[in-house]
């Protein structure tokens, strides 16, 4: 498949100190130990490719449904060739090896086209680099396919019909929150509405929608081009992440001006989102009157349903967990069989927690009451956690305890 790879690259325009450097990294040999790693990634469906400096050569490891392996050993000699080669197609200065450094390039690798982002940091043993693929596709997913219990969906549909309103998607990096904010913005998008959207990162195309993402050559920043988006006055508006005080004020605003606006956040909990835009400088108040949901999610694995084996609950595990436990539960565990090529596991399942707020949560949030006083008032009004919906997944036997606990 690598003699059928196409680049689309950001070159930069060579110099005489620079083209000895240069040629070695498009060597003919180099060029193609980095396109059969680049195609053997696409064809495996790769999310990742790390390139990590040894003492003596260079690993490549690819992660594939959360999982890293290594799928190359380079010798010490083409260790700096091979990263050049990266840094040149993403457009990076390949003079330069003490600074962190990012780029970006497109490659067609047969019938598919992929964005591949690459960021390199200097260390010890030489720079580490990653290219993050990003597979060109059109938007699909729905609401019903992500796994939502059929509360958490029923709820969150009713908190999408909201004409206004910020809705957050949270969660660690590589928990799917972009794919889940995709198919909610398909739920509500209609003909009639204008939608926008800026990432710095365009995963998914929505028709209907107009897209956009930021160049590095230009001097406006993320929250700029935010502003610059509402000024549009779209009737529902895709940020991305919110990262800083300004990017969070354009969204809040955005959200007040009647429009649904769609962001993502790096955080813990649902509740913890709410205290991140308050410690980030906005008003408590504004943040109880805009935001209509929160949605905290988690990906794990799957367990596979050919070999899973079954296990009782003991009574010391139910009262460690605070649950009430049906007669006879069972967890389950991994075996491994050819269906899953012996790892027990087979693709990845989404565990959710969803905040709506209410008269008695949005008080507390104006007064200032701490994240452990809003948790359990949520609780009590019946609203779902991470843990429950891990664990009655666990029961189902969609994945291990072990795997929901570990990625609370």
């Amino acid at each position: 498949m690598a003699e059928k790879i196409q680049f689309e690259t950001a070159r930069r325009t060579p110099d005489a100190d620079v083209k000895q450097v240069r040629n070695a990294a498009e060597d003919k040999g180099v060029i193609q130990e980095v396109d059969s790693v680049l195609a053997a990634a696409v064809d495996g469906n790769a999310t990742d490719i790390h390139f990590e400096p040894q003492q003596e050569g260079l690993s490549v490891r690819t992660r594939v449904g959360g999982l890293m392996s290594t799928v190359k050993e380079m010798p010490e000699r083409t260790k700096g060739n091979v990263i050049n080669r990266l840094k040149v197609l993403s457009g990076m200065d390949i003079t330069k090896t003490k600074i962190p450094q990012s780029g970006f390039f497109r490659m067609t690798a047969g019938e598919r086209k992929v964005e591949l982002y690459v960021y390199v940091l200097p260390t010890l043993y030489g720079e580490s680099l990653v290219v993050k693929i990003q597979y060109k596709q059109s938007a699909t997913m729905k609401l019903e396919q992500l796994g939502m219990s059929p509360s958490v969906l029923t709820s969150y549909r009713r908190a999408l019909a909201r004409n206004s309103g910020l809705y957050l998607v949270t969660g660690p990096p590589a928990s799917g929150k972009r794919t889940t904010l995709y198919a909610s913005i398909l739920e509500v998008l209609k003909p009639d509405l204008l939608a926008m959207g800026f990432d710095p990162i365009v995963k998914y195309e929505i028709p209907g929608m107009i897209q956009g993402k930021p160049d590095d050559r230009s001097e406006f920043t993320f929250a700029e081009a935010i502003d610059a988006l509402m000024k549009q006055e779209p009737d529902l508006a895709y940020i991305g992440d919110i990262l800083n005080l300004d990017e969070a004020r354009a969204a809040i605003q955005g959200a007040f001006a009647k429009r649904r606006v769609f962001a993502r956040m790096t955080a813990n909990d649902a509740i913890n989102a709410l205290q991140n835009l308050i410690d980030m400088g906005i008003q408590p108040f504004l943040v109880a009157a805009s935001v209509a949901a929160i949605l905290n999610q988690r990906l794990i694995r799957r367990l596979c349903p050919s070999c899973r084996e079954a296990y009782p609950v003991d009574e010391a595990l139910k009262k460690e967990l605070g649950f009430r436990f049906p007669e006879n539960a069972r967890f389950y565990k991994p075996k491994g069989c050819p269906q899953c090529e012996f790892r027990g596991f087979n693709g990845q399942v989404a565990i959710f927690e969803l905040y709506l707020p209410s008269e008695e949560l949005n008080k507390l949030v104006v007064a200032k009451e701490p994240v452990q006083s809003l948790r359990q008032r949520a609780q009590r009004e019946g609203q779902s956690s991470l843990k429950m919906d891990g664990v009655l997944k666990a029961l189902g036997g969609l994945c291990t305890l072990e795997e929901v606990l570990n990625a609370l």
